[in-house]
């Protein structure tokens, strides 16, 4: 960071935790906001977070979301991310309550209404969704929906009665993430229960964090779909992850898309300065 303070914000999305900072004067380049990620996102040694995000100026939208997760790497698109971000632009008057951010992924609008903050998240071709994939792992099969949603996510529909942890899902995500042949970008891996006609439990093994999270908002909106297509859900779909509910809106954009929207709560934490130590 050199001789510069950095003043942030840290906040939250159903436990889904970024520490976010104001780039609109460029003042952090790519390699700055990646070693700013490595470096704070740390817990227990440092402020402690799923990514940071930095706002910058956009030509072409609102404000531009730059998301860098806790590994280093640069993220497409993270639901709960912009729904905090949004949150933190229109609270700091940097954005209108109603605002277009240009993310890697394309432009998505958000709506922010103090707690809560709603994006629109797109039209899903339904065309696009590989459903009833199966792969066998260690002799056990599993079903799964692979699709995108801003960032590639991989949906494993799990009985309602299977009661394995995350530490023993672990192992199953890993190996999922890993292969690059089915999956060449990666991929997020959500495990998913079916809990009624309008409800769904989720767990998300995320990319780039490689780490079960509290929520995700873009594993939200990609289970809540996956769900729709199979029948099993009807809209809205409450989405209950660890660390809180993302309700999913799903519209029927035409006989073959669906447009889905993610609503949940954004909370601030703390804000403060980090000096160079």
């Amino acid at each position: 960071m050199g001789n510069r303070d950095l003043i942030f914000t840290k906040m939250q999305g159903n436990g889904n935790d970024f520490i976010i900072i104001d780039n609109r004067s460029g003042a952090f380049g790519n390699n700055a906001l990646k070693e700013l990620a490595l470096d704070l996102c740390r817990r227990r040694i440092s402020i402690g977070a799923d990514g940071l995000m930095a706002i910058e100026k956009s030509d072409r939208a609102d404000l531009k979301m730059r998301l860098f997760n806790c590994d280093g790497s640069e993220g497409e698109m993270c639901g709960n991310g912009a729904r905090c971000l949004a949150r933190y632009a229109f609270e700091k008057s940097i954005a209108p309550m109603e605002m277009v951010i240009e993310t890697l992924a394309g432009q998505i609008s958000a709506q922010v209404a103090p707690p809560f903050a709603t994006l629109d998240m797109g039209v899903l071709d339904m065309a696009s969704v590989q459903a009833r994939q199966k792969k066998n792992i260690s002799g056990e099969v599993f079903a799964y929906s692979q699709l995108t949603v801003g960032v590639p996510h991989t949906v494993i529909f799990q009985d309602p009665d299977d009661r394995r942890s995350q530490k023993d899902l672990t192992p199953i995500a890993i190996a999922f993430q890993s292969d690059r042949d089915r999956f060449p970008l990666g991929t997020n891996v959500n495990f998913l229960k079916v809990s009624g006609a309008n409800s769904l439990d989720l767990r998300t093994y995320e990319r780039g964090v490689n780490d079960f999270t509290l929520s995700c908002g873009t594993g939200s909106t990609a289970g809540a779909a996956a769900a729709y297509i199979e029948g099993h859900v009807s809209s809205p779909v409450d989405v209950r992850n660890p660390g809180g509910i993302n309700t999913v809106i799903i519209g029927k954009e035409t006989p073959g898309s669906l447009h889905l929207f993610l609503k949940g709560l954004t909370t601030f934490v703390a804000e403060g300065t980090v000096s160079e130590s």
